[in-house]
C-alpha cells in the first residue's frame, strides 16, 4: 500500500509539473502567435488592395458587424485620410480538405479589387492550386451584376482549378455569398462605429 501511495504521489507531481509547463509555454507563445496572425491578416488586406497598399495616409478601420449575439463578421474600411477607398472582409469556405479562409476586397462600386487565400488544407497539386495567380486573379473586377457565378463548365464565368471542382466551387460560392451579404449590409458597415483604427 505504501509503495502504491508513493507511486501515486510521484504521478501527481509529474502531472502537476507538466500542466505548469504547458501553461507557461501557452502564455509565452500566445502573444507572438496572435501578432503573427494579425500581420498575416494585414498582408492579406494589402494584397486585395494592391493599388492602394503603399498610399500615404492609408488607414484600416476595423468594423465588427454582429447579426446575433456572438455572431460577428469583421469588415475593414480602407481609407485615405477621410475618404473610403473600399472594404475588405474575411470569408470561410468548406473545401475538400477542410476550411478555406480568404480575404476579399471591394471598391465603392462593389467591384472586387482582389482576393487572397489566407489558410487552406487542400490537396497539394490539386485543390491547393487555388493559391495560384491564374485562379484567384480572375475574380478581380467581378461583381454581382455582371458576373455569372458558376464554373465555366456549367455555363458560368469562373475558371476552375483542374481536377479540383470542390475547392474551386467552395471559393467561388464564398466570394459570391460575401458579396451578397456586403451588398445587403453596405450602409450599416459604412456607418458603423469603428472598433479600432490602425
Amino acid at each position: 500500500m505504501r509503495e502504491l501511495l508513493k507511486l501515486s504521489l510521484v504521478l501527481v507531481i509529474i502531472c502537476f509539473g507538466a500542466a505548469l509547463s504547458l501553461a507557461y509555454v501557452f502564455n509565452l507563445t500566445k502573444e507572438p502567435i496572435a501578432y503573427q496572425q494579425h500581420l498575416k491578416k494585414i498582408r492579406a488586406i494589402n494584397a486585395v488592395f494592391p493599388a492602394h497598399a503603399d498610399a500615404p495616409g492609408l488607414t484600416m478601420v476595423d468594423i465588427p458587424l454582429c447579426e446575433k449575439e456572438q455572431q460577428c463578421r469583421q469588415f475593414y474600411l480602407i481609407k485615405n485620410n477621410d475618404q473610403v477607398l473600399g472594404t475588405a472582409f474575411e470569408l470561410t469556405a468548406g473545401g475538400y480538405g477542410g476550411t478555406i479562409s480568404l480575404m476579399v476586397g471591394v471598391d465603392k462600386q462593389q467591384d472586387i479589387t482582389g482576393i487572397k487565400i489566407i489558410n487552406h488544407a487542400e490537396t497539394p497539386g490539386l485543390g491547393a492550386n487555388i493559391t495560384k495567380e491564374t485562379f484567384y486573379t480572375q475574380f478581380s473586377k467581378k461583381n454581382l451584376a455582371d458576373t455569372t457565378w458558376k464554373l465555366k463548365k456549367n455555363g458560368g464565368d469562373i475558371d476552375q482549378v483542374s481536377g479540383a471542382t470542390i475547392s474551386s466551387t467552395a471559393v467561388m460560392k464564398a466570394v459570391y455569398d460575401g458579396l451578397v451579404f456586403y451588398r445587403g449590409n453596405k450602409e450599416k458597415i459604412l456607418s458603423a462605429r469603428p472598433n479600432k483604427e490602425g
